[in-house]
């Protein structure tokens, strides 16, 4: 799954860094703008616990936490009140339209989730025909449940640029 979410980042113009091979710096990414960083390879597996992928961005880094089809507790704490975005063919709507559910998505630090447009649909349809859209945006205000069609332009929008703008 992070390879296919890294695809997606290539796809839309987001470069994946490369560990450099030798030398000093044998290990690390070599950065280059826009770009993303996975966490499973090289000297960054260090930092695995924070995600699975890193966008860098201003004022804060964000990291992706990339799920497949349940998102369970594990995306809610995969985040580490950091600047978090979820990405996943996620098949259960109810696992995100509960106020307290979307309350504790801002609270651990997502500003984003992404998932298949039938999920989205379903979990917005109920989330509206509840009242609760107020519940779905972002710190940002912006919205909190995206397509995952809209993730590579996202992710491209803010790289190597500002995430308050997610």
């Amino acid at each position: 799954m992070e390879m296919l979410c890294s695809e997606a980042l290539v796809s839309a113009g987001v470069a994946r860094m490369e560990p450099a091979p030798a030398g000093p710096g044998a290990g690390w990414p070599v950065w280059k703008m826009p770009g993303h960083i996975l966490l499973n390879e090289g000297r960054m597996r260090a930092h695995k616990a924070f995600g699975d992928i890193l966008v860098p961005c201003a004022p804060t880094n964000v990291v992706i936490s990339v799920k497949s089809e349940k998102a369970r507790e594990r995306l809610l704490y995969s985040s580490n009140a950091i600047e978090g975005v979820g990405y996943g063919f996620f098949d259960e709507p109810e696992e995100f339209w509960s106020p307290s559910r979307m309350a504790l998505y801002k609270r651990m630090g997502f500003s984003a989730i992404y998932m298949p447009a039938t999920t989205l649909h379903a979990v917005m349809t109920e989330v509206t025909g509840k009242g609760h859209d107020h519940h779905a945006v972002n710190i940002n205000g912006t919205d909190l449940y995206r397509d995952l069609a809209d993730f590579g332009p996202d992710m491209a929008r803010i790289a190597g640029r500002s995430a308050l703008d997610l």
